[in-house]
C-alpha cells in the first residue's frame, strides 16, 4: 500500500469514528435512559465496600470513538505523517501501539465492569495488565530478528493479556450458578469483542512473522522492510472493533426493542 494510500485509509477510519462519537453522543444525549455503573473499593469483604462513583457508559463510548479516531486522524498530520509512514515501512508501530495500549484496556475496563465487576482494585488490574501486553509486543518489534526466531515477547504478551478474559469469565458462571445469568446482549458484546481480540493477536503474528522473513531474506539487514500493510489491516480492525463495541453498547443504553444490559 503506497504513502497515500495510508494517510486515506487512516483518515478514513479516524472521520468516520469521530462522527460516530458525535452521533451517538446525540443519541445518548437524547435517550431517557442512563447506565450509571458503580465502582467501588472492596475491602473485608461486603462490609468495606466503598462506592467510589458510577461511570456513565454512553459517555464512556463516546470517549472510546473519539479518542480513537483523533489518535488516527493525528498521525495523517503532514508533519507527523512522514514519521508514522517509514516507521510502518520499518516495521516500528509506535502511533499504534500508543492508541492500542489506551483502547484495548479501555474497551477490557467496560467489558469487566458490565460483567459485574465493580471492585476497583480488579478493574485497575485488568486495565493495566491489557497494557503490558501491548509492551510486550513492542518488545516483540524491537527484537534481533534471526533464522528460527520463535517470538517469544508476543506469545509472553498473549499470555498475560488472557488473564483479564479469564476473570470475565469466572463472574459470567458465577452469575450462571447464582441463577443471575447474564443478558443476551451482554454475552453478544462480550463474545464479540474476544472475537476481534483474537483477530487482532492473529494479525499482528502474521505482521511480525513476516518481518522475520523479510529479516532472513535481506541478508542480515537491521531493520525489516515489511511494508504498510499490517497497519492497514489493524486501521481497519480497530475501526471495525471499536465501532461494533460502540453500537451494541449504545442499544443497551437506549433499550432498542426492549434489549438492554
Amino acid at each position: 500500500m503506497t504513502r497515500l494510500g495510508l494517510r486515506g485509509v487512516s483518515g478514513l477510519s479516524g472521520a468516520l469514528l469521530v462522527a460516530q462519537a458525535v452521533v451517538i453522543a446525540v443519541i445518548v444525549a437524547g435517550s431517557r435512559t442512563q447506565v450509571l455503573l458503580p465502582v467501588s473499593l472492596h475491602s473485608n469483604g461486603d462490609v468495606g465496600m466503598t462506592l467510589l462513583g458510577r461511570l456513565d457508559l454512553g459517555v464512556a463510548v463516546i470517549v472510546l470513538c473519539a479518542f480513537v479516531g483523533l489518535a488516527r486522524l493525528v498521525v495523517i498530520v503532514p508533519p507527523l505523517f512522514s514519521h508514522y509512514s517509514s516507521g510502518a515501512q520499518g516495521n516500528r508501530h509506535t502511533a499504534r501501539w500508543i492508541e492500542f495500549a489506551f483502547s484495548s484496556s479501555i474497551v477490557i475496563f467496560l467489558i469487566a465492569r458490565l460483567n459485574g465487576v465493580s471492585d476497583i482494585g480488579t478493574l485497575v488490574l485488568s486495565y493495566a495488565i491489557t497494557s503490558g501486553m501491548t509492551l510486550f509486543t513492542v518488545l516483540q518489534e524491537r527484537s534481533p530478528r534471526g533464522k528460527g526466531e520463535r517470538m517469544l515477547p508476543l506469545w509472553f504478551g498473549a499470555a498475560i493479556g488472557i488473564v483479564p478474559w479469564g476473570v470475565i469469565a469466572f463472574h459470567q458462571v458465577a452469575a450462571l450458578l447464582s441463577s443471575n445469568p447474564p443478558s443476551v446482549l451482554l454475552r453478544v458484546i462480550t463474545l464479540t469483542t474476544l472475537a476481534f481480540s483474537f483477530a487482532f493477536f492473529l494479525s499482528h503474528w502474521r505482521e511480525q512473522r513476516q518481518a522475520s522473513t523479510a529479516q532472513d531474506s535481506t541478508a542480515q539487514t537491521s531493520t525489516a522492510q515489511t511494508g504498510p500493510g499490517g497497519e492497514r489491516s489493524h486501521i481497519v480492525l480497530s475501526l471495525a472493533s471499536t465501532s461494533v463495541f460502540a453500537w451494541l453498547v449504545v442499544i443497551g443504553v437506549i433499550g432498542v426493542g426492549n434489549i438492554t444490559f
